[in-house]
C-alpha cells in the first residue's frame, strides 16, 4: 500500500512540474484577461439616464456627460434617474 501511495506521489510531482514548465510561455500571465493590451478607461454618468459608460463613447453636455445626443440635448435634465 505505501509503494502506490509513493508512486502516485511521484507521478504527481512529474504531472505538476510539467505542467509548470511546459506551460510557461513569456509573457502569458502577465496580460489581463479581455484587456487586449489597453489601459482601463475612466467612466462617467449619463446625465439623464444615469448610464454608465466609457468618457471616450460619452457625449459632452454643458459640463456633464451623456449616452447619446438625444440626451445631451434634453432640457433640465438632472444628475439622476
Amino acid at each position: 500500500m505505501i509503494r502506490l501511495l509513493f508512486w502516485f506521489l511521484i507521478a504527481f510531482v512529474a504531472v505538476s512540474a510539467l505542467r509548470k514548465f511546459a506551460g510557461a510561455a513569456p509573457g502569458r500571465r502577465d496580460a489581463a484577461p479581455g484587456g487586449a493590451g489597453r489601459p482601463p478607461e475612466d467612466m462617467v454618468r449619463c446625465r439623464a439616464c444615469g448610464l454608465n459608460l466609457p468618457k471616450s463613447e460619452a457625449v459632452p453636455a454643458g459640463g456633464q456627460w451623456a449616452c447619446c445626443a438625444q440626451h445631451a440635448r434634453a432640457p433640465g435634465a438632472d444628475a439622476g434617474p
